[in-house]
């Protein structure tokens, strides 16, 4: 099948809105995240739900977070279909396949990540939203072989992690971009962000793995709790901060992703 035979149920406008709505998040969660370092009302991770609910707070937030689900929804379709349909030309070699797989479990976390924006619009959620991470790993641990499943699973987010590094050192994540003009001057920004986010998937994957090791879900923690723990090492601060930035550069790299990602459609 060539390129122009290959079925696009997402356009490249409609995956823009959804890489902006992503942006927003990280965004969003960045701001709350620095908000409480420099502010001392919150000690731990801010999770998207919780930037949510900030956002609900606002004039015209129930809105503002149902065309944020909406986005995310996009967001994951598109991945959806770059894993369906190979429109990245990944391949069905291992390599391939494994980099689709990924396309796949990136889809469905937004996904989640927009049911949760539009639970907290509707008021049918009062939890923290998007942070799941122990959930999940307690109830696995239930399961029969559950603590090598937690175990394996941390074992791909260290690898996971490994990779996002290894994209900023190899200009892996200039594939597909335009990088012409102003994006040129914040390119150390989003190789901020994708390394810093790989350093922070490690760490939660060192904690699955300490966590199936022990056979305790408690030591399993998520994105929010990892953070937490960061701010109080040592240094913690300064640590916390600079892992909350990592966040709103991911952000802007998103957000470079929506403007200037070259789409065969256009």
């Amino acid at each position: 099948m060539s390129a122009s035979d290959t079925p696009r149920p997402v356009s490249g406008a409609l995956a823009r809105i959804g890489l902006g709505a992503r942006a927003f998040v990280y965004f969003a969660v960045c701001f709350l995240l620095l908000k409480g370092a420099f502010t001392s009302e919150q000690d731990d991770g801010a999770t998207p739900g919780e930037a949510f609910r900030m956002i609900e707070a606002t004039m015209g937030g129930r809105v503002l977070l149902m065309a944020l689900a909406a986005g995310l929804f996009l967001y994951a379709l598109w991945r959806y279909q770059q894993a369906a349909f190979d429109t990245d030309g990944q391949g069905n070699d291992a390599k391939g396949i494994l980099a689709r797989l990924g396309m796949v479990s990136s889809g469905t976390s937004y996904a989640l990540v927009g049911f949760a924006a539009g639970a907290v619009a509707i008021d049918a959620n009062d939890g923290g939203g998007g942070g799941k991470t122990e959930e999940t790993a307690k109830w696995l641990m239930e399961q029969p072989f559950g603590a090598w499943l937690v175990g394996l699973g941390g074992l791909a987010l260290i690898g996971i992690g490994i990779a996002q590094v290894w994209r900023t050192h190899s200009d892996q994540w200039k594939k597909s971009l335009d990088l012409s003009g102003w994006v040129q001057k914040i390119k150390p920004v989003i190789e901020f962000g994708i390394a810093g986010r790989g350093i922070l998937f490690g760490l939660i994957g060192i904690f699955l793995i300490i966590g199936a090791s022990n056979a305790d879900a408690s030591d399993v923690k998520g994105l929010a709790a990892t953070l937490g723990w960061i701010r109080h090492q040592s240094f913690g601060l300064p640590l916390f901060i600079a892992a909350s930035a990592t966040i709103g550069a991911y952000g802007v790299y998103s957000g470079v992703q929506s403007l200037r990602h070259r789409f065969a459609d256009g």
